[in-house]
């Protein structure tokens, strides 16, 4: 891909004259909103940097970076390509542009995507806890040498107790106004952990910390693994079976849209309206961010895979086996990252749970055309209410057969995606969705009320089954392997490939500019397809 020529680089992306090459304007302002960048690290750190060691065990180290450095660089293109949408559109909701630019049919695959990807992260959640309490419980009962303990103990049913003591009270929250002063939390974790893992590989790996043999010839470690051996994968599918994980650990396309809404343009930038001055800014912040996770996620990649070679574990905290070496470091770091995915744990749950109740509430149509969520007539009968204040069980007036209710047909102007409106009440929609540790919450002001029976049973039903999911799958790899195949590849790449698909067509585009998005929106929907497809196939695969 080349530069678009001068006068395409001035346009607006209003005009949809997208160009990813192009070069950012002189007028766009020097220094980034510090917090925006923060907000876009935190959508993107997360516990899919503790894989990324086994990632690089898979690839080997040359095809790891190329592979984890060209995500990233995908990961860019998509923010231009979905916060370009958002200026054309003039929509800032996810779901809201996918519904206006492709149609209603792509709004119901992001509301399903996100319904897998959040309850996939809750799974994987657990189990890191699962995996990192396991160490820790065993640390302390090898150091006390009580065997009583030791018979009765065993992981799962740590996990199946910490889960209801802990982690189900909190998924039970309304609103996530208390755990917001920790969003900050995960990315502090996992700088932490990058360095921890960076200081252990440099004074305890078989490869950076061995004593030199005497036979100056031999390219060995004392491991008697061959260092060159660690350069390159056994066959191709190795590197199809970790593009998955590497594209889950940068998945961060749904908050975009919010983090964008949310900038404030200075009055310092002249002759510029404020969508392109923000455009502007986005783009420099998603490189700004995105960069600092792509050198966070190459450092413990690299040194993770160095210090335990083809050893390397799904999830690399079980490899500092701290029962056993009491490694003070390792167990501060692992205690940051446990406590992080505790407080995230909630974030994922709150939108899948409202997404759930939007599918259940479409399958059931009275015969006015007024549709009736399921929940909703077992536990309230034929009425059903609704209020746009907050998620809080409430009184709003109530809807029966007898009423006079219109059923509007459906449409893709973007502004209602994916449920109805009707006469009666014309504040349903779509409630946005989020998945990063700061803003992964529901609008309150736009979310549909729930008796406290309906919501704590969709709240049991959903952790409980990811904690039921958990205990059977064999580790984080797997989940993060399913989520970067099928939902991760959904929303990153397939949608934002075909949102500049769409903007090309638009007449105002001119030829040269056309022909280059039409290039890029193909490699973005056939790649992510072609991806999603063999990685979830080669994970699937390995289960069996």
């Amino acid at each position: 891909m080349t530069a678009s020529s001068d006068a395409a680089s001035t346009e607006s992306i209003s005009d949809n004259n997208f160009n990813p090459t192009q070069p950012l304007h002189q007028s766009t302002p020097k220094c980034p909103s510090p917090g925006a960048i923060s907000n876009l690290c935190s959508a993107t750190l997360g516990a899919g940097a503790l894989s990324l060691p086994y990632a690089f065990s898979l690839t080997g180290l040359i095809p790891g970076v190329i592979l984890l450095v060209l995500s990233g660089y995908l990961t860019i293109l998509s923010i231009d390509v979905i916060i370009s949408s958002c200026v054309h559109t003039t929509l800032f909701k996810y779901e809201d542009v996918a519904v206006r630019l492709v149609g209603r049919w792509a709004g119901r695959a992001l509301e399903a995507s996100l319904l897998v990807f959040c309850f996939g992260t809750a799974v994987a959640y657990i189990v890191a806890v699962g995996d990192i309490l396991d160490q820790f419980l065993r640390s302390i009962l090898n150091e006390r040498n009580d065997d009583c303990w030791m018979s009765f103990y065993s992981r799962d049913r740590v996990m199946i107790l910490f889960w209801l003591l802990v982690m189900f009270p909190l998924s039970l929250q309304r609103h996530m106004e208390g755990l917001e002063r920790f969003s900050s939390l995960g990315v502090l974790s996992i700088i932490f952990l990058v360095l921890a893992a960076v200081i252990h590989s440099i004074q305890n790996g078989e490869i950076l910390a061995r004593n030199t043999d005497t036979d100056t010839t031999s390219q060995k470690s004392t491991s008697g693994v061959d260092i060159s051996t660690m350069l390159w994968p056994d066959s191709f599918w190795d590197i199809v079976q970790a593009f998955p994980i590497v594209i889950f650990a940068f998945s961060c396309q749904v908050n975009v849209c919010a983090i964008f809404e949310e900038l404030s343009p200075g009055n310092d930038v002249l002759n510029c309206d404020d969508a392109t001055i923000k455009e502007r800014m986005m783009k420099r912040i998603s490189r700004y961010g995105i960069t600092l996770c792509i050198t966070l996620y190459l450092a413990i990649g690299i040194f993770g895979y160095l210090d335990f070679e083809n050893e390397t574990l799904d999830n690399i905290l079980k490899n500092y086996n701290i029962p056993v070496t009491h490694d003070s470091l390792m167990t501060a770091a692992s205690i940051f990252v446990a406590v992080a995915i505790i407080v995230a744990y909630p974030f994922n749950i709150l939108p899948a749970r409202v997404t759930l109740r939007m599918i259940l509430d479409r399958l059931i149509v009275t015969k006015v055309g007024v549709r009736f969520g399921v929940l909703s007539r077992i536990f309230r009968g034929n009425q059903r209410s609704r209020s746009s204040s907050t998620d809080d069980t409430s009184t709003s007036p109530q809807i029966n057969n007898e009423e006079s209710v219109t059923f509007n047909e459906e449409t893709d102007n973007g502004l209602e995606p994916l449920l109805f409106e009707d006469d009666f009440d014309q504040s349903l929609h779509l409630p946005p969705l989020s998945l990063s540790n700061d803003t992964m919450r529901i609008n309150p002001s736009s979310s549909t009320d729930t008796s406290t029976i309906e919501h704590f049973t969709l709240t049991l039903f959903l952790s409980g089954s990811a904690l039921i999911v958990a205990l059977l799958i064999p580790g984080i790899s797997v989940i993060f392997g399913l989520m970067g195949g099928t939902a991760a590849s959904v929303i990153s790449f397939i949608l934002p490939g075909m949102f500049l698909r769409e903007m090309a067509e638009m007449p105002q585009v001119e030829r040269h500019v056309r022909k280059k998005q039409r290039m890029i929106a193909r490699a973005f929907i056939l790649g992510g397809i072609v991806i999603g497809v063999l990685s979830t196939g080669v994970t699937l695969y390995g289960l069996l």
